[in-house]
């Protein structure tokens, strides 16, 4: 039975760390399970063994085009096999993939490439009728007249090859597949996986900060570890299908769903963007047992069951947050969708995606309460920011994290590291909690000023640094708004220059096309000054209170 765990599986979560590393963790689960699917997705249905060969196979292909150790991949890609080939390829002979937000613009990929040192960039030609060619060439005009794999930008200084997923052409690219059918050599890639150390990064994901300067934190193999842990938490078992959903380029999607899934002899079922329907189609048509999501994700997949059921009984676990969880949603999903279990998650880019999670067989009222434990070997601590010091169970303090899921730091940006942790190893994740008497940490709130969009993180000194590039913008203050479906959207306070004047669908057009849509404001009001204190300091929670009243005053969300 779906709600049972089999006795088969005995050992099955227990991890040897002591060398782990990505690549021998495909190898062992390539063995174990080969005739079981691993991935589905753009119309494949891959077998580990299979997907196992072509990532050796890409991997001599990399290496061959000079990709090696210490070596930086951007992926600029959907969710599909190629991402997962690409990431697990790197892992294999020591490179390192930086995931890039599909939703990003020319001026945010071109910071982090440049950023990252980036070797190689894998992008789409087109999706979703976006031109990523038409950026790429207005961030490396050299590469259509350049020798495939001999790149030289004068803005890219690092990027030595353009690479297009599938078997997608274009002048002065390689395509994934032509990369795939260079001779292999096997010898090589043994080499090379064997001089991969366990504490090597496998993964840089870019988030943003207060600063308003994306940020990429570095993960190693330890990745193995908070893969067991969240399979043990979730009841994962071989034969599992998981829902990929989750953006690849997200920690969400390629730690927390991908390599737990990867470990136990899952398939992770792709989705290359999320449309409620098709999601419910899946889930009956696939009989998915296993999925995550932001509050976002499980509303919608509400709104379409009431409108078209299927059959969703096959569905046995799932992990929810990334936004406050209201009790009557998380009643309604667990009977609607028939979940055994829906579990409230807290986690961040910076510790892996999942720091705390509620047990499996919780009652229902700890997900409402937006609760969770540790779910591994690592310490989580309430303390007083200022001084350090734990605070008592039932206070309110800032969480701090040490351990194995703590990211190895940011990328280049020493400092930004030692801001964010400290010399005894926590990391202050700015983000404030209290334990309770049952050994539960419930959120309570955020010390930072990021907010939330349908699971993106929005950070307004980043929107606000964009906004006033706008050459009559003097000065702009971006809040977040409460939003029914998303949880949270941009509203922007704007201060045009003297003289000048601004409309608020100006500055909506502004954004658009320029920034991640997320990043852009729903709502903009225009403002002779801003509220500040005797020292000129802008009070935003003035600001943010008016929102508030603002969007209760209306009604409507923004």
């Amino acid at each position: 039975m779906k709600d049972e765990v089999a006795a088969t599986t005995a050992g099955l979560y227990e991890v040897d760390w002591e060398g782990g590393k990505v690549g021998p963790a495909l190898r062992r689960s390539a063995e174990r399970w080969p005739d079981s699917e691993f991935v589905v997705g753009d119309g494949e249905r891959v077998l580990y063994r299979d997907f196992d060969a072509r990532v050796d196979r890409l991997a001599s292909g990399l290496q061959k085009l000079g990709v090696g150790a210490g070596d930086n991949v951007a992926c600029w890609l959907t969710n599909s096999p190629w991402w997962l080939l690409t990431w697990f390829a790197c892992c294999r002979i020591g490179a390192t993939v930086v995931s890039i937000n599909t939703r990003y613009k020319t001026e945010e990929v071109s910071f982090i490439l440049q950023q990252s040192d980036a070797k190689v960039l894998v992008a789409m030609p087109s999706y979703w009728d976006i031109d990523y060619l038409g950026m790429i060439r207005e961030m490396v005009p050299e590469f259509e007249q350049s020798e495939p794999g001999a790149l030289t930008s004068q803005g890219l200084p690092d990027l030595r090859a353009v690479l297009l997923w599938k078997d997608e052409r274009h002048p002065g690219t390689l395509s994934l597949e032509q990369v795939m059918a260079q001779p292999f050599d096997a010898g090589a890639v043994k080499a090379a996986e064997a001089d991969v150390q366990p504490e090597d990064p496998v993964v840089i994901i870019y988030t943003s900060g207060t600063t308003g300067v994306p940020k990429g934190a570095m993960h190693c193999h330890r990745v193995l570890i908070e893969g067991q842990n969240i399979a043990r938490a979730m009841h994962m078992e071989p034969g599992d299908k998981v829902l990929g959903h989750m953006p690849l380029y997200h920690v969400a999607g390629c730690v927390a769903t991908v390599i737990p899934a990867m470990q136990h002899g899952c398939a992770v079922v792709m989705m290359p963007q999320w449309e409620p329907s098709e999601a419910l189609d899946l889930i009956a048509r696939e009989r998915i047992n296993i999925m995550g999501g932001i509050p976002t994700h499980f509303i919608d997949l509400l709104q379409q069951s009431e409108q078209s059921p299927r059959d969703t009984h096959c569905l046995k676990s799932a992990w929810i947050g990334g936004a406050p969880v209201t009790p009557k949603i998380a009643r309604d999903v667990k009977e609607t969708l028939h979940f055994d279990a829906l579990q409230a998650v807290y986690g961040m880019t910076e510790t892996m995606g999942v720091t705390t999670l509620s047990e499996f067989e919780a009652p229902i009222e700890v997900t409402c309460e937006n609760k969770g434990k540790p779910v591994g070997d690592y310490e989580v601590t309430v303390v007083d920011p200022d001084t350090g010091v734990a605070k008592p169970i039932g206070e309110d303090g800032e969480i701090w994290i040490r351990g194995y899921n703590v990211m190895l730091g940011y990328y280049k940006n020493p400092e930004a590291t030692a801001d964010a942790i400290t010399s005894e190893g926590w990391f202050r994740t700015g983000d404030l909690g209290r334990y309770d008497d049952d050994g539960y940490l419930q959120i309570t709130g955020r010390a930072k000023e990021m907010f939330i969009v349908g699971g993106s993180n929005a950070y307004p000194a980043e929107i606000e640094r964009y906004l006033e590039t706008h050459p009559d913008i003097g000065q702009a203050v971006v809040c977040g708004a409460p939003h029914e479906r998303l949880g949270e959207v941009c509203f922007a306070f704007v201060m045009p220059k003297e003289g000048a004047t601004l409309s608020p669908e100006e500055v909506i057009a502004f954004c658009r096309g320029a920034i991640a849509d997320y990043k852009v404001p729903r709502r903009v009001h225009i403002v002779a000054d801003f509220p500040r204190t005797s020292t000129n300091k802008i009070q935003r929670y003035l600001l943010q209170q008016e929102v508030l009243d603002l969007v209760e005053s209306t009604a409507v969300s923004p």
